[in-house]
This record gives C-alpha cells, structure tokens and sequence, in this order.
C-alpha cells in the first residue's frame, strides 16, 4: 500500500514537508494535491498553503485564492489530483 505525503493544517495553513526535487512535476512545473487535501483546505479556512523542503531550505508559499482561480483538476500520474503552476509561489526562508 502507497502512503500518501499529507500535509497539516496549523492555523490559518496547510503545511506539507516535502522535497523539491521529487515533489514539482518539472515537465509542466507543477505541484500536485489528491481532491481529498483540496477539500480539507477548503473546508479549514484555510488561507495560504506552505511547501517546505528542510533541505533547500525554502518553503514555497501559495494563496489558497490562487488555487482556487488557477488550479486544474487533471490525471498526470496514477491518481486524478489539482495541479498548479509554481510560479504563483513565493519564496521564503525556512525558518
């Protein structure tokens, strides 16, 4: 069985650690989340959602607005998943 990288909501965000690298869909330049994690965001107020790779050291940083207007519901993979493009990010410094 596949476990799924879920992420948390704290707050006002959905966090999720992550690696870069392995994570973006880099053909399209895309980030991914399964209908079920879209609806937790949805339904926890939740206003922006925070990639974090510990490794780089960043954490990519989307407003759950942007998701919203520009995320696309569509299969890449083995699963049917949002996807979006990452230049809606904004880069911080992991903290």
């Amino acid at each position: 069985m596949r476990r799924i990288n879920r992420g948390k909501i704290i707050g006002n965000e959905y966090v999720k650690e992550v690696s870069f690298s392995t994570a973006v869909l880099w053909k399209n330049r895309e980030l991914s989340l399964p209908l079920e994690e879209m609806m937790k965001i949805r339904q926890g107020n939740v206003t922006k959602l925070r990639f974090v790779d510990k490794k780089k050291g960043e954490d990519w940083v989307f407003s759950t607005d942007d998701l919203t207007r520009h995320a696309k519901y569509k299969k890449e993979g083995q699963e049917p998943q949002f996807y979006w493009n990452i230049a809606l990010k904004k880069v911080e410094r992991h903290k």
